[in-house]
C-alpha cells in the first residue's frame, strides 16, 4: 500500500524567497523548424551582473538555451556565450544557421551571432543604438533588419554617447572612473558641455553609423555615416529606408509640455533617407521635411514606399501620409480629410501624438487605421490619392488594429475571434474555420505569470514571405489560457489550416512552428511554472520548471473593504472607494494589527494579486510586510479630491487620515501603528502626507524627491552625465500640466511654470514644511537614480535643522531603488531596525508561523 505524501511545510514569504525568483523570457523556433531557442532567467540572487537599467530585477540574467528538434537530446546552454552576461534572444538568421543575441554586461551591449548549438560565435564590437527604454520611446531600432541570409543591419553609436538608458549605470561608473583618473594624473581634460540655443538645429546631425554585420565573416561595414533609426529593408534587400537623426531641439520657452511625455519623441529633425546597399549611395528626401521613423513601410516590391511626415512649420499631429517613388524620391501626399488617424498606442485618450498606427502600402493605395471625425469606431481605410477613402473593414465586428500579413493586394487581420483578408475588390473574406475562435497570433497570446520579456520582435507585419505556414494563431475558449494552435497558409487563394491541440489546462503559448509541428507553452503546477515543449500527438517534454520553491510559501489572506472619501474642500459628494488588504499570517479579526499604508498618487487602489501568483523579484514586495505582521494596503487617492486651489496635493493628508479611520472602523487596524510608505512618486507623496497629517507612527520614503522648485530645474539624476540636453527643465512636464479627474497622470500639476509662481512651488514642497512632520522618517535614495539624490540630501537637511527624528540611507551605484541582493538585504535590515526603534514593529522580522 502506497503511503500518502507528506504534507508540504509552508512558511511565510521571506526575502530569500523573493531573491530566489526565476523567470522565463522569449522563445522562438528557427525558420526551418530544426531548432528551438529560449531564454531562462536563473534565481535572482545567483546573477553576476546587477547593473542593468534602473533596477536589474526582471531584466537581467537571461540565459540562452537551445534544443535540436530532430533528435531526443536534452536542451543545453548555447555554447560560446559569456555565462556571466545577460543574453537576450534577438532571433535566428533567415537560413536558421545562426542564432543572434544582444549581450549586456557591465553597461556594455554587444551583438553576438553563434552557429546554433555550436561554440562558433562572432562578437561584434560596435555598440548597437537601442532606443531609450525608460522614456518609452518607440523601439525603432530594437530588432535586426536582415538584408541577406547572413547579413543584418543596425544603427550603432560610440560607447560614450547617449543611446540606451538600459546601460547607463555601469557605463556612467566606467566613464567617471576614467575621467577622474585622467584628471588626477593630468593626462587630459575631463570637461563636458551643455549648450542652450534656440537656433535651428535640424541640420546638426547626431553622431553614429548605420552598419551592416556579417555573421559569416564577422566583419562590419558602414553603410551610412550619422545616426539613423527606423530602418526597413526592401523585399530584395537592396534598399534601406531610414530616418537620419539630428540633435535635439530646445523646446520654445512658451511651449506647454504634456503630462506623461517625459521626453518627446519628435523633439528633433528626422530626415527621410534611402540607402542603396549595392551602390553605397545615400539619398535624403526634401519632402516631407520631417518623418515619423516608425511609419516607414515598403510595397511588397521595392518600387515605392510610404511614410508619415510633416512640414518644418507644422506639428507632428498635423502631418499626413506620403507615397514616395524609390527611383526619384518624389513624394505624393495622401489626404485623410474627414478621418482622424488612430495613434500608434491605439488609445484615443492618449495624451500626446506618438505617431500613427502602422499603415500598409498596397498596389491600390495605403491602408490606414482611422475613424471618421466625431465617431468612436475605428476601421481600416484605403487612401487612394484623389478618390474618397474606402472602408475596407466595414461590417466586421471590432476589427483589430494590428495587421498580421500584407501583400500587394490586401491585408489580413483579426476581428471577433476570426481572421479576415481585406482588399479593395470586395467584402472581407473569412480565412479561419467557422465555429472556431482565436485569441490572436501566438506572439500576442503569450502571458505567463513568470515572464521576463524584453521583446525584440519586429513590429512590422509580414510582407510577402513565401512560407506555407507563415501564420500561427492561438485558440482560446476562455481567458484562462490557450487550448490549441492553428497553422495557416494565408497566401491569396490558398487559405488552409491545420489544428494542433494542446490538451493542457491554463496553457500559455510562447512560440510555435508548423514546420517543427511543435509548440512551447507554460503551465502552472501549484505556484511553480513549467515550460513545456509539445510535439506531435501532444507528447510533452519538460524544458524547465521554475519557482518550485514558492509551493512552500503561504499566500497572505486578503480582504476587501469599502468606504467613502469626503472632499476635503467640501465641493464634491462623498466618493465610494474600495481597498484590498493583504493580511498577516495567522490573522485574527479580533486583534488589532499595525498597518503598512503604501501611498502612490493614483486614483485607484491596489488589487488583491499576490506574489505567489505573479512572482517577480523586487526590492520591496508587499508580502514582506505581511510576513512581518503588518496589514498591507495601497489605498485609492482620487486626485481631484486631493487637489486644493493652492497645492496639487493639498488634501492628501486629509484623505490618508480618512483611510486610517476606515481601516480602524471596518478592519482590524491599530490606528496608533500606521506606517506611511512610498517609493518613486510615492516617495514624495509620503513626505507630503507626513507634512499634512499626524496620524502616522513612522514614515518610509524611498527614491523620490522633496523640493518642487529645484526638481523642476534640476538635472535628472543619472542623466546629467551623458544626456546633458535633458538638464534645465526636463522635469517641467510634471508641474506645468493641469489635468482634472479622479485618476490622471498629473498629480503634481500646478498648471504654471516655476518661474511664473516660484513662491507657490517653494512653500508647498515637503522640504519647506519639514517642521510640521511629527513621525520619525527613514529616507532612502541612490546616486544613479533619475531622481537626483540631492533631493533627499535637502530633505534630510531640513529634518535635521527642524530637530526631527530621521535616518538617511544612500546606496551607491544603484538606480531607482536597490538592485544588488546585498543592498536589498541591507535595506530590509535597516527597515526592521527603524520600525523597531519607532515602536511599531512586531516582535521579530519575518516570524516563522509554519508550525
Amino acid at each position: 500500500m502506497r503511503a500518502d505524501p507528506a504534507p508540504v511545510q509552508r512558511h511565510n514569504l521571506r526575502l530569500e524567497d523573493v531573491l530566489a525568483t526565476e523567470g522565463i523570457g522569449a522563445a522562438q523556433f528557427s525558420p526551418d523548424g530544426r531548432w528551438l531557442a529560449y531564454n531562462l532567467v536563473p534565481p535572482y540572487a545567483r546573477l553576476s551582473d546587477y547593473s542593468y537599467w534602473m533596477r536589474a530585477y526582471g531584466l537581467s540574467g537571461h540565459q540562452l538555451w537551445v534544443k535540436a528538434m530532430d533528435n531526443g537530446a536534452a536542451p543545453s546552454l548555447q555554447l560560446g556565450l559569456d555565462p556571466g552576461a545577460t543574453s537576450f534572444l534577438m532571433g535566428f538568421s533567415p537560413g536558421s544557421t545562426h542564432v543572434v543575441v544582444l549581450e549586456h554586461k557591465s553597461g556594455r551591449f554587444r551583438l553576438v551571432a553563434c552557429r546554433t548549438g555550436e561554440a562558433s560565435c562572432v562578437r561584434f564590437d560596435p555598440m548597437p543604438d537601442i532606443r531609450d527604454r525608460y522614456v518609452r520611446a518607440e523601439d525603432w531600432n530594437a530588432h535586426l533588419v536582415w538584408t541577406s541570409e547572413d547579413t543584418f543591419v543596425m544603427p550603432v553609436r560610440d560607447d560614450v554617447l547617449p543611446g540606451s538608458e538600459m546601460r547607463n549605470r555601469a557605463a556612467t561608473g566606467t566613464f567617471l572612473w576614467q575621467a577622474w583618473n585622467r584628471a588626477w594624473s593630468g593626462q587630459g581634460a575631463t570637461a563636458s558641455e551643455a549648450i542652450s540655443t534656440g537656433r535651428d538645429r535640424s541640420a546638426d546631425w547626431a553622431a553614429g553609423d548605420l552598419v551592416e554585420f556579417s555573421i559569416r565573416t564577422g566583419r562590419v561595414a558602414i553603410l551610412a555615416a550619422g545616426r539613423y533609426t527606423g530602418v526597413r529593408a526592401s523585399s530584395d534587400g537592396r534598399f534601406l529606408l531610414a530616418a537620419r537623426v539630428a540633435e535635439r531641439e530646445r523646446p520654445p520657452a512658451d511651449a506647454r509640455p504634456i503630462a506623461s511625455e517625459t521626453h518627446p519623441i519628435f523633439d528633433r529633425h528626422y530626415a527621410l533617407s534611402l540607402i542603396d546597399r549595392t551602390r553605397g549611395a545615400v539619398r535624403q528626401a526634401g519632402q516631407p521635411f520631417n518623418v515619423d521613423p516608425g511609419s516607414l513601410t515598403w510595397l511588397e516590391t521595392p518600387e515605392r514606399f510610404a511614410v508619415f511626415g510633416w512640414d518644418q512649420d507644422e506639428k507632428p499631429e498635423d502631418g499626413r501620409f506620403y507615397i514616395v517613388d524609390t527611383a526619384t524620391l518624389n513624394a505624393h501626399p495622401l489626404s485623410h480629410a474627414g478621418l482622424a488617424l488612430t495613434n500608434r498606442r491605439q488609445d484615443p485618450d492618449f495624451k500626446w501624438w506618438p505617431g500613427p498606427a502602422r499603415a500598409a502600402l498596397l498596389e491600390s493605395g495605403l491602408a490606414v487605421l482611422a475613424r471618421p471625425v466625431g465617431d468612436v469606431r475605428q476601421d481600416w481605410y484605403l487612401l487612394r490619392g484623389g478618390a474618397a477613402p474606402l472602408n475596407l473593414s466595414a461590417g466586421l465586428d471590432e476589427p483589430s488594429g494590428d495587421l498580421l500579413t500584407v501583400d500587394r493586394s490586401g491585408i489580413t487581420l483579426m476581428a471577433d475571434g476570426a481572421m479576415y483578408r481585406l482588399t479593395a475588390d470586395g467584402d472581407p473574406a473569412r480565412l479561419t474555420p467557422e465555429g472556431t475562435r482565436f485569441s490572436g497570433p501566438v506572439a500576442d497570446a503569450a502571458n505567463p505569470a513568470d515572464a521576463r520579456f524584453v521583446d525584440f520582435t519586429p513590429t512590422a507585419p509580414r510582407i510577402g514571405e513565401d512560407n506555407s505556414e507563415d501564420l500561427i494563431l492561438a485558440q482560446s475558449e476562455s481567458r484562462t489560457g490557450d487550448t490549441g494552435i492553428w497553422f495557416g497558409d494565408v497566401r491569396p487563394g490558398s487559405a488552409s489550416w491545420r489544428h494542433f491541440a494542446l490538451n493542457m489546462p491554463a496553457a500559455h503559448v510562447l512560440a510555435a512552428s508548423g514546420r517543427a509541428q511543435a509548440a512551447v507553452i507554460t503551465v502552472k503546477e501549484g505556484r511553480a511554472t513549467r515550460l513545456l515543449l509539445i510535439g506531435k500527438d501532444s507528447v510533452s517534454t519538460e524544458l524547465a520548471r521554475i519557482n518550485a520553491h514558492l509551493n512552500a510559501v503561504h499566500s497572505p489572506g486578503t480582504r476587501t473593504i469599502s468606504y467613502a472619501l469626503h472632499d476635503p474642500q467640501g465641493a464634491a459628494p462623498p466618493r465610494p472607494v474600495t481597498a484590498c488588504l493583504l493580511l498577516p499570517p495567522g490573522y485574527d479579526p479580533a486583534k488589532r494589527y499595525p498597518v503598512l499604508m503604501e501611498v502612490y498618487p493614483i486614483g485607484i487602489g491596489g488589487n488583491c494579486r499576490t506574489f505567489t501568483d505573479y512572482p517577480a523579484p523586487g526590492a520591496v514586495v508587499p508580502e514582506l510586510w505581511t510576513s512581518r505582521g503588518f496589514i498591507y494596503v495601497l489605498p485609492a487617492i482620487p486626485l481631484d479630491l486631493a487637489r486644493t486651489p493652492d497645492d496639487p496635493l493639498g488634501g492628501l493628508g486629509d484623505l490618508l487620515g480618512q483611510t486610517v479611520d476606515a481601516l480602524a472602523d471596518t478592519g482590524p487596524a491599530d490606528p496608533d501603528r500606521i506606517v506611511l510608505f512610498g517609493m518613486s512618486q510615492g516617495g514624495i507623496a509620503s513626505l507630503v502626507g507626513a507634512t499634512q497629517s499626524d496620524r502616522f507612527a513612522a514614515v518610509i520614503s524611498i527614491n523620490g524627491w522633496a523640493d518642487y522648485f529645484s526638481h523642476y530645474f534640476g538635472a535628472r539624476g543619472l542623466m546629467r552625465y551623458f544626456h546633458l540636453d535633458q538638464n534645465g527643465g526636463d522635469n517641467r512636464w510634471r508641474y506645468e500640466c493641469a489635468r482634472e479627474g479622479p485618476s490622471h497622470d498629473c498629480p503634481f500639476g500646478f498648471g504654471v511654470a516655476a518661474l511664473a509662481d516660484p513662491e507657490r512651488y517653494a512653500r508647498t514642497s515637503p522640504v519647506a514644511k519639514a517642521d510640521s512632520i511629527t513621525a520619525p522618517v527613514l529616507l532612502v535614495h541612490s546616486d544613479f537614480d533619475y531622481f537626483g539624490m540631492a533631493q533627499y540630501d535637502e530633505m534630510f537637511g531640513a529634518l535635521y535643522r527642524a530637530g526631527k527624528d530621521a535616518r538617511y540611507v544612500r546606496y551607491w551605484g544603484e538606480g531607482h531603488g536597490p538592485s544588488s541582493p546585498a543592498n536589498i538585504r541591507d535595506l530590509w535590515m535597516r527597515i526592521d531596525a527603524f520600525l523597531a526603534e519607532s515602536g511599531v514593529a512586531v516582535s521579530q522580522a519575518e516570524p516563522d508561523r509554519s508550525r
